[in-house]
């Protein structure tokens, strides 16, 4: 057969029936009335100089108006909130999650997958992360549309359902995959999850070129856009001049790699997880070369996205180090999710070469990512929560500082990464990314401006996710 689906390895019927999304109240609720937040400073995420002592007039679940408090009248009868000497900005949004698989229980074998699902929700939302980007692995039919009703309490929804593949030996261990071998069933598949609506298509690591030509053809032709995890079967470059339209990760690798150090890389012992996550070539690759500025102005010209998760990146990179091990929030979690994140690291098969390399690999990662960003091309920000050692929310924050510290974002880029570029990507400018009038009112309320350190972003006083104040 042409198409098959992965199946389950350990999941049954019974227990993705115990994930329900509850009702959201503000569904069919009466207007809220005016909310002013009066004297705070305001990032408005589109890069521009922020506003000093600004007021944010929200009326119900949009912005009716930011302005310097002075320049306008705040309407008789509005709630006044003092927020003086704070920084409001936009609602972050995580570009690169994959949640849904904690809901029907296939990634963390715990005993209640529907109240685990809505702690990573509610901890990613009361650490300022209004919306995510799930790049796929779950149901499409039942978990996508309760996670896109969601909760009140929950970040906003956007995700691709089932991964589109390409045949392996040994197949992936991932469930929910379609496994694609001809351009025709590339189509089909393509067409069926669009016509569920998914709201993008995922292709992973063994897609062949020929399929993900189809993919993106038919993707496109149904004004849908396509995000990419290659860099194995397929490379970056031949995935942009196909028309990808996001690609995840920083697996760009042997394109980059000089013809010197060619041999070197095929001489390397392979690792079971390098399909997926293998940075070897970055050990051989000169971020300031030709070949590496000639894939960022390709990038660039093409409109690409991409979302490097320098937070996943870190985690195994830095894996033999006791911060990686134990990042900020991993107390947390549930016992279970700690337990499982040890036993199953991704670095578990590294040699001592590997060790001495990886700080490399990283530094060469974000030096690329950073010139990228100076070329023009539109770096977003994600984390691959729910990998091990990404941990939600708090890793949000971390790729916000890596971004800057690492890859040499000032911290206005970083957030715009993280705001209205994040936004566009989801095709979402008209209603998301920015505090501007019309957009929902999804904000951040910081007693610390990032713009003086990036890390201030973690000073969360207070978040708005549709006017309404849910997590403090």
């Amino acid at each position: 057969m042409a198409f098959q689906s992965t199946p389950p390895a350990t999941q049954t019927d019974h227990d993705q029936t115990r994930f329900r999304a509850e009702p959201n109240s503000k569904k069919g609720a009466d207007p809220m009335s005016a909310t002013a937040l009066v004297g705070g400073n305001v990032i408005d995420g589109t890069g521009r100089e922020p506003i000093d002592d600004a007021v944010v007039l929200i009326d119900g679940e949009r912005i009716d108006a930011v302005f310097r408090r002075g320049d306008m009248e705040v309407p008789s009868g509005a709630e006044v909130v003092d927020i003086s000497g704070s920084t409001v900005m936009p609602g972050l949004i995580d570009c690169h999650v994959h949640v849904g698989v904690l809901a029907d229980n296939s990634f963390l074998q715990v005993e209640d997958p529907g109240s685990l699902a809505d702690l990573f929700m509610t901890t990613l939302l009361s650490h300022g992360v209004t919306t995510v980007r799930d790049t796929g692995n779950f149901d499409p039919v039942e978990v996508f549309h309760a996670f896109k009703q969601g909760r009140d309490s929950w970040p906003r929804f956007f995700g691709a359902g089932t991964i589109l593949d390409g045949p392996a030996d040994p197949p992936a261990p991932w469930r929910w995959l379609a496994i694609i071998d001809d351009e025709a069933t590339a189509r089909e598949e393509t067409a069926r999850l669009i016509d569920a609506g998914m709201d993008f298509i995922k292709i992973y690591v063994w897609t062949r070129l020929p399929v993900l030509r189809a993919v993106v053809s038919e993707a496109h032709r149904r004004g849908v856009r396509v995000a990419a995890h290659v860099g194995h079967v397929v490379t970056v470059e031949e995935a942009v001049k196909v028309g990808v339209d996001a690609l995840e990760h920083v697996r760009i690798g042997r394109e980059l790699v000089p013809e010197e150090h060619r041999e070197d890389l095929a001489g390397l012992p392979g690792r079971i997880l390098d399909p997926l996550v293998g940075f070897q070539p970055w050990r051989f690759i000169d971020p300031a070369s030709d070949l590496a500025n000639g894939l960022i102005a390709l990038m660039a010209e093409r409109g690409t996205f991409i979302t490097p998760t320098l937070t996943l990146s870190q985690s195994i990179l830095a894996g033999n180090t006791p911060e990686a091990s134990n990042p900020a929030g991993l107390d947390e979690m549930p016992a279970a999710v700690a337990e499982q994140w040890s036993q199953y690291a991704y670095p578990f098969d590294y040699s001592e070469t590997d060790w001495e390399a990886a700080p490399v690999e990283l530094r060469n990662q974000m030096a690329f990512i950073g010139r990228a960003q100076r070329s023009g091309v539109k770096v977003t920000a994600g984390t691959d929560l729910t990998n091990p050692f990404v941990v939600p929310g708090h890793s949000m924050h971390e790729e916000l500082r890596l971004l800057v510290e690492g890859c040499g974002f000032n911290p206005m880029d970083a957030i715009v990464a993280a705001t209205s570029r994040a936004a566009e990507l989801l095709g979402q400018s008209n209603d998301l990314g920015t505090v501007e009038k019309r957009k929902l009112a999804d904000l951040v309320i910081l007693e610390a401006d990032p713009l003086d350190d990036i890390r201030n972003t973690r000073r969360i006083s207070a978040v708005y996710k549709g006017g309404r104040p849910v997590a403090a």
